[in-house]
């Protein structure tokens, strides 16, 4: 008797590949699985601030070269000996400026000038955070179009993020450099409210 093989299309398979992998991914988010990785993978203190991209990445930030009303700027953390913290995705970090007395009172600690750096991880699903209005004050996640206000620690402005985003606490360095002042103020990334 001739076997004769059949190929199954995917679809009545009822799960591929993808959609296990996917369906991990999103399990992990749900339960706030240990996403933001090792510490020593974040921005730690006394690590200084780079730009991360575009054709001057790698060079220090400064606060000349952060002006009021300017654009979101991505950043990276450097180490001390000068090791760039990259091992996790949840180490991303933008940068914005603001008035100083646009800041809300319990965040000018955490603030250089009206500088404020938080994490670029939106705490919805993960995404990263690619949207600054200056106008409005609002951070946006174009993902799900999560808004935050990062002159009030993060807050949360409009969901579905119910997570506020961790701000990175700031100090000035040498010749106006940015410098990191301490760890995120909570864990990166989805996760309870």
């Amino acid at each position: 008797m001739d076997r004769v093989e059949r190929r199954v299309p995917r679809h009545e398979h009822g799960l591929d590949r993808r959609s296990v992998v996917m369906g991990a991914v999103a399990c992990c988010a749900a339960g706030g699985a240990a996403w933001a990785g090792p510490e020593d993978l974040l921005p730690q203190k006394g690590d200084r601030l780079v730009l991360g991209d575009g054709a001057k990445a790698g060079q220090p930030i400064t606060l000349d070269g952060l002006p009021v009303g300017g654009e979101l700027v991505e950043a990276v953390a450097v180490d001390p000996q000068g090791v760039r913290r990259e091992g996790s995705r949840f180490s991303k970090i933008i940068l914005v400026r603001v008035a100083p007395d646009q800041i809300a009172e319990d965040q000018r600690a955490h603030a250089v000038d009206g500088v404020l750096a938080l994490s670029a991880i939106c705490t919805h699903q993960g995404c990263t955070i690619s949207g600054w209005s200056h106008e409005t004050r609002r951070l946006s996640c174009f993902c799900h179009h999560s808004e935050f206000l990062p002159a009030e620690g993060g807050r949360v402005a409009k969901g579905p993020a119910r997570k506020r985003l961790p701000v990175l606490p700031l100090a000035r360095g040498e010749g106006g450099t940015l410098m990191v002042a301490g760890g995120f103020t909570t864990r990166p990334g989805p996760g309870p409210a």
